[in-house]
């Protein structure tokens, strides 16, 4: 039996509500995070298995049971399962929190008005043999999620407000090195003023515009690029290097306690430039995918994602424990080694433009250190 079970992601809800569009939408994305994972939508798998199954109260029951044992059996194989169902029935529900490990039950609510208005393919205007309308609905009781789809936001917004609440759950074994970083900073031995990497980033920037820091640490390019003029949010998982940002405060800056790869916090379309130094090393590879489609939605139009990070020439590359491909934990902390081509290739899978890329020693001297770093420049598209 595998170790790590997949997650079984159950969009449920009456007909016209959304279930498809958005559990397809869901599962198109999620698959650029974790390619394993399995579409199925109610209606669709039927003729899989045969039109056996009818739609009498009884054989709809069966037709659940059947479809979620199918479920359970990809799940169990470490495969993520995205169901569109009606799947009507509490006992149903009730067998899947049961017997599926790893189980979320998204539930699509809409006002009545709003099916009536939409009413595909006329079965709420027939009214015959049609859930919610002759037919009961035992409708959810304790659903992971409930998302009101009446049609005041779009099928995108939606997904990705599902996405956020939803993560860490669509990554498997997220990284998080919180307690080695509190330490590290509380120890106030890592340098103050801005690196090399900021510099740079700097002539690329104009004042007055709105950059986002992936991973601030001490805030020392935060601070930097606020001196400049330009409008700082920065994030970061510490709450010691966060607070003692706070503490001292800073024109143009705002410094947030969170995880960078998730960014719940912020609207799409809501930053200039997103900038990322040593950080993306610092986590999963599918955690770095979640990212990259996440800076992407908060960067505006033409929006600069720049990013400097350790790769696999770096001499600390093999030392340690070998954890997951070209990554180690080693010092007390996790890192993974970058191939720059592969980092080019996903970004521009995630829909950005590449402008810049080079891997050099002479990026991130530090002290009597000086390994070959990579740095790339992005443009949203």
């Amino acid at each position: 039996m595998m170790e790590q079970k997949g997650t079984v992601y159950f969009f449920t809800g009456l007909s016209g509500a959304g279930k498809t569009t958005l559990g397809g939408l869901f599962y198109q994305r999620l698959k650029k995070t974790k390619p394993n994972v399995v579409y199925l939508d109610g209606d669709e798998i039927r003729p899989v298995f045969g039109e056996d199954a009818g739609y009498t109260q009884e054989a709809r029951l069966q037709w659940a049971g059947r479809i979620f044992r199918v479920c359970r059996f990809l799940a169990g194989q470490g495969i993520d399962v995205v169901c569109c169902s009606i799947a009507m029935f509490h006992s149903v529900r009730e067998w899947n929190r049961e017997h599926i490990e790893n189980y979320k039950e998204i539930y699509i609510k809409v006002k009545k008005e709003t099916l009536l208005a939409r009413n595909q393919k006329g079965l709420y205007t027939a009214g015959k043999n049609v859930v919610g309308v002759d037919l009961p609905f035992d409708e959810p009781q304790h659903p992971d999620l409930v998302v009101e789809n009446d049609g005041e936001k779009t099928p995108l917004q939606l997904v990705e407000s599902l996405e956020k609440a939803l993560y860490p759950s669509i990554v498997q074994n997220p990284i998080d090195n919180r307690a080695y970083w509190d330490q590290y900073y509380k120890n106030k031995i890592c340098p103050t003023e801005p690196s090399p990497f900021a510099r740079y980033a700097a002539t690329l920037m104009e004042k007055g515009k709105s950059l986002l820091e992936l991973g601030c640490g001490n805030g020392r390019d935060a601070l930097f690029f606020a001196g400049l003029g330009l409008q700082v949010t920065a994030i970061d998982l510490s709450r010691s290097a966060i607070d003692e940002l706070n503490r001292r405060g800073a024109e143009n800056a705002r410094f947030l306690c969170g995880d960078f790869v998730n960014l719940q916090e912020f609207g799409s379309e809501e930053f200039d430039y997103a900038y990322s130094r040593f950080t993306i090393h610092a986590i999963s590879q599918n955690q770095e995918r979640v990212l990259l489609r996440n800076v992407h939605t908060v960067l505006k139009p033409g929006g600069k994602f720049l990013i400097e990070v350790r790769g696999i020439h770096d001499p600390l590359y093999g030392k340690g424990e070998a954890l997951e491909r070209n990554a180690f934990f080693y010092d007390n902390h996790y890192r993974r080694f970058l191939v720059m081509e592969e980092l080019t290739e996903e970004l521009l899978f995630f829909g950005f433009r590449v402008t810049y890329t080079e891997e050099k020693t002479g990026f991130a001297p530090y002290g009597n250190d000086d390994p070959p770093v990579i740095r790339v420049a992005a443009e949203k598209i």
